[in-house]
């Protein structure tokens, strides 16, 4: 149950995202109705909206919520949750990625290029740097 409510957090966010394109295109259309020139050309919903690009971002997010409800099934007490978890699935798969290099640091694992990569993925959060907090 957890991967089809963490797959339908991800449909959550992929429509709401779906109707921020919609009402953009409806605001475009309203601005230039508001002009009232005759011969100037209403804005194209295709301009606005682009099926093939949607349809996979859509079909990645899903994969995106129902892998996160599975991953994280054990520590989730209900369905709100999963839809939750399943809505907030990439930033959740990033920061479980960076856990796993910053623990690699931590034991002395990374070095050279790795290290690099890590203070890349992570700045402001490896050890001797200041810690940055994004709002």
């Amino acid at each position: 149950m957890s991967i089809a409510y963490g797959a339908t957090g991800g449909l959550v966010v992929e429509i709401v995202v779906f109707y921020g394109r919609i009402a953009a295109w409806q605001t475009a259309r309203h601005r230039a109705l508001a002009k009232g020139k005759r011969g100037e050309q209403l804005p194209r919903f295709d301009k606005y909206v682009d099926p093939p690009s949607d349809v996979l971002a859509a079909l990645t997010r899903l994969s995106l919520g129902a892998g996160a409800g599975w991953i994280f099934a054990p520590q989730l007490t209900g369905a709100l949750a999963a839809v939750a978890v399943g809505a907030s699935a990439p930033a959740l798969l990033r920061q479980l990625g960076s856990a796993r290099t910053l623990q690699a640091l931590a034991g002395g694992t990374l070095s050279g290029a790795g290290l690099a990569e890590a203070k890349a993925e992570n700045p402001g959060v490896l050890p001797g740097e200041a810690e940055v907090i994004e709002s």
